[in-house]
């Protein structure tokens, strides 16, 4: 498999990302009415729409650079012959965190691609932890030292920054590892 299909999923979303904020620019920031505000029925398209939606360069750019990195790790495993890791984590992340922040956010527009973000940072450190192999551990040890700061993130609100999503995707992140990766129950059978 070459380079380019190996990480072109993750290519795409971030792409795409861009050429949403474009659209957005070009219609005076008409989309941004597409966000999500928890709690109100009509924003419920916002959990899948407002990962594309950024304020500006800056933000954009702040969640670009460490999508292409997290995903292009999460690209690199592969569970048996499946492609498409990032796609379907991505999609996972995306539902369940927007999901959360809907019911539990504080009222308020949340735009912007981090909960992905954290959702990435979760799902390859909870991948470590419940897989346990050299490469997992290795690609976790390289997303600490990189993204160590992030953490702070989780829990320190700020005002214009959606901390619900930062931690509602870590978390969303660490359960679909879970749900991946964690060792089956062993089945043991009753004798009478």
């Amino acid at each position: 498999m070459n380079f380019f299909n190996r990480f072109r999923d993750v290519f795409i979303f971030v792409g795409s990302l861009w050429v949403v904020f474009a659209l957005n620019w070009v219609l005076s920031g008409a989309l941004f009415q597409y966000g999500l505000v928890p709690r109100h029925a009509e924003t419920l398209p916002g959990i899948l729409v407002s990962p594309f939606l950024h304020v500006g360069y800056v933000h954009l750019i702040s969640n670009s650079v460490p999508l292409l990195i997290l995903g292009c790790l999460v690209s690199l495993e592969r569970r048996g012959d499946r492609r498409g890791q990032f796609s379907s984590v991505c999609l996972a992340l995306i539902l369940f965190s927007g999901g959360l922040v809907w019911c539990f956010g504080r009222t308020a527009l949340h735009i912007g691609a981090s909960g992905i973000v954290y959702g990435l940072l979760g799902y390859l450190l909870g991948s470590a932890w419940w897989r346990r192999d050299f490469r997992s551990i290795i690609i976790a040890v390289f997303v600490l030292a990189l993204y160590s700061g992030l953490i702070s993130g989780l829990f320190i609100p700020m005002r214009g920054v959606s901390f619900e999503a930062h931690l509602f995707g870590f978390l969303s992140g660490g359960v679909i590892s879970y749900v991946l990766y964690s060792p089956k129950k062993k089945k043991y059978r009753t004798h009478k």
